[in-house]
């Protein structure tokens, strides 16, 4: 029998490969195709997918608890992602990214008074290297060239602002459903929400911009529906506060991504975040068997 340290030992590895591979997402979504059509054609080709693995396993099922913060949860995940890439279109990706990612670190102080889990010193020095290295990757102070096409605005912070209070909410919101339904119908049920409520955009991609069929495909049974199965299944088993430390691994390796398809030469500075993002979920990894869930009841 497999031991809890085992277990989260596993998450933890399990959701270092899903940030370095949800770091490449860049690469697929570099098009003219707008925001909400593509979260609307990521959500739905998740679901497909995913249903049709429940379906073959035989766990397709309607849950019967937590049903409210199962729909909530697709609304957030909807507006969460359509928020965030209005940002980057309204202002630079580096700035968007240094916003986004102060959602974990709501997400994991709000951990204890709604979700009663006890984050350990050692969890918040590794959220704060690695939050740090973050910062050195996308580099937010660094001025865009005028051919970029990029400039910073306030209406771009505010909405990557307004996506990393939707992202934490997200993880508090939906980590007592997967804890209580399981990481598949978790995933399941919000993205089967959130392609409901996008349906017309998903008409709009499908007809409009068929020439990324193939891409919409990938991004959605891939990236978003196995990929989301994933992370639940990973949130059952891990404290909000690690998750978030891992999760800083996504744009640190999105910047390798970029470099070995995209040609862009990351600076020493890039590089130094990296490392600092690496040594942070290491931190992590091992401070998790050693940190605590009080019994204190959920208050979403």
């Amino acid at each position: 029998m497999v031991s809890e340290s085992r277990k989260q030992l596993l998450a933890v590895a399990a959701l270092a490969v899903l940030a370095v591979a949800w770091g490449a997402i860049p690469l697929f979504v570099r098009n003219d195709v707008p925001s909400i059509a593509l979260v609307g054609a990521r959500v739905t080709f998740g679901v497909i997918a995913l249903i049709g693995v429940a379906g073959v396993l035989r766990q397709l099922k309607f849950p019967k608890v937590r049903r409210w913060r199962l729909v909530l949860s697709g609304v957030l995940l909807a507006l969460h992602w359509i928020t965030f890439f209005e940002s980057i279109k309204l202002t630079t990706v580096a700035v968007a990214l240094a916003v986004l990612y102060l959602g974990p670190i709501a997400a994991s102080i709000l951990s204890g008074p709604f979700l009663g889990e006890r984050v350990t010193p050692r969890l918040w020095v590794a959220l704060a290297i690695a939050a740090g290295g973050t910062l050195l990757v996308v580099q937010p102070w660094v001025r865009q060239s005028e051919e970029s096409g990029s400039v910073i605005t306030l209406e771009g912070i505010a909405m990557a602002a307004l996506s990393a209070i939707l992202l934490a909410a997200l993880m508090l919101v939906g980590k007592p459903v997967a804890e209580d339904l399981g990481g598949l119908s978790m995933a399941i049920g919000e993205l089967l929400v959130a392609s409901v409520l996008l349906a017309p955009a998903t008409y709009q991609a499908v007809t409009q911009y068929s020439d990324y069929i193939v891409n919409f495909v990938i991004l959605g049974a891939v990236f978003t529906g196995f990929a989301g199965f994933v992370y639940w299944e990973v949130m059952r088993h891990l404290p909000v506060a690690t998750v978030s430390v891992i999760m800083y691994i996504e744009p640190a390796t999105a910047v390798l991504w970029a470099a070995a398809f995209l040609g862009e030469a990351p600076n020493l500075a890039t590089w130094l975040g990296v490392g600092f993002v690496i040594a942070g979920g290491t931190v992590a990894a091992t401070a998790t068997a050693n940190t605590e869930v009080l019994g204190v009841p959920a208050t979403l």
